[in-house]
């Protein structure tokens, strides 16, 4: 008797061990990188084992989920897909113990923590200078640069990020903005990566890009990044716990995750973008372009994007 009782007692024991928690987490297509680079690693340190799906799109697939939610963790949000996150009930809030490593209070995306920055970045024109009569210091002067520039659809990320730049210059007049840029328009890529493979087969010689894309290139290169004089405007990247009625431990222990250095490191080193806490960069972000003079959106503009992205779009389609 004693012997069976062992028996099942080990039986049990057996089976809890291979019955460790699995979380699955949402990252941008740009982003898969990180199942090779912090899979192991986070599962070493916290016991979860992480899958890391590549969407394009995110908010789209919250949307279409939202009646049941695969995912437990999201990344990639910016402040306005939290905006609309939180008010359909999308995510759940949840304040990482490790919180207290954010850097600056200009980072938080949400003060009630339904996301974490765990990135930012800068917003940039990226120019070939050597296909260019001179390189231009503002908007002003990209304006009267007929055909040069390549911008990207509102409705990718860096799009919309590049709309709410102007609207955060130009105020009520950003519309006008727009139509005076319209001349120097050459296309409209449908996102960074197109863009990117039209600027760098020299399709135009200018594009809506980062202010870390310098960091592809050295120091002679033909490639410089500017930021115009009217002012930056730095974009945060959020990660958020997804609501679903078993939200698991796992999903709390990556949200602490996020901003221990391994982590950060690896959006510096593979993600090209700035971290959100006190992680030493390398001297070949000297090269990076950075602006004394930041603007940024008013919460009732971010609450109208989707409003203004119809309105550009009409625009640019004319």
């Amino acid at each position: 008797m004693k012997r069976m009782v062992l028996l099942v007692v080990m039986l049990v024991m057996g089976i809890t061990s291979f019955s460790k928690e699995k979380i699955l987490v949402y990252v941008p297509s740009s982003m898969t990188f990180l199942q090779e680079e912090l899979g192991e690693d986070f599962k070493n340190k916290t016991g979860v084992e992480v899958e890391f799906i590549g969407i394009k799109g995110i908010p789209a697939r919250l949307k279409l989920e939202s009646r049941r939610p695969k995912a437990d963790v999201v990344l990639g949000l910016s402040k306005v897909n939290v905006l609309e996150a939180k008010k359909n009930k999308w995510l759940k809030s949840y304040k990482p113990k490790t919180s207290d490593r954010i850097v600056s209070k200009n980072y938080i995306i949400d003060e009630e923590w339904y996301a974490t920055p765990f990135d930012y970045g800068s917003l940039a024109i990226n120019i070939n200078k050597d296909t260019v009569e001179k390189m231009p210091t503002s908007f002003e002067d990209i304006k009267k640069m007929k055909g040069k520039l390549i911008t990207l659809d509102p409705n990718s990320f860096t799009g919309q990020e590049f709309m709410m730049w102007t609207i955060a210059i130009y105020g009520e007049n950003w519309l006008d903005f727009w139509k005076e840029l319209k001349p120097a328009i050459k296309t409209v890529a449908p996102g960074w990566s197109e863009g990117w493979a039209k600027f760098t087969t020299n399709e135009a010689p200018m594009m809506v890009g980062y202010a870390t894309s310098d960091l592809y290139f050295d120091e002679k290169s033909s490639y410089k990044s500017i930021i115009p004089s009217e002012g930056g405007y730095i974009y945060t990247q959020g990660a958020a716990i997804v609501n679903k009625k078993e939200i698991k431990e796992g999903a709390k222990l990556f949200m602490d995750y996020i901003l221990e250095d391994r982590f950060q490191l690896a959006m510096v080193e593979k993600n090209y973008m700035l971290p959100v806490t006190n992680i030493k960069l390398g001297i070949e972000y000297n090269r990076v372009p950075t602006s004394k003079k930041i603007v940024k959106v008013d919460k009732n503009d971010l609450e109208k994007v989707e409003e203004y992205k119809k309105e550009l779009i009409r625009l640019l389609k004319k």
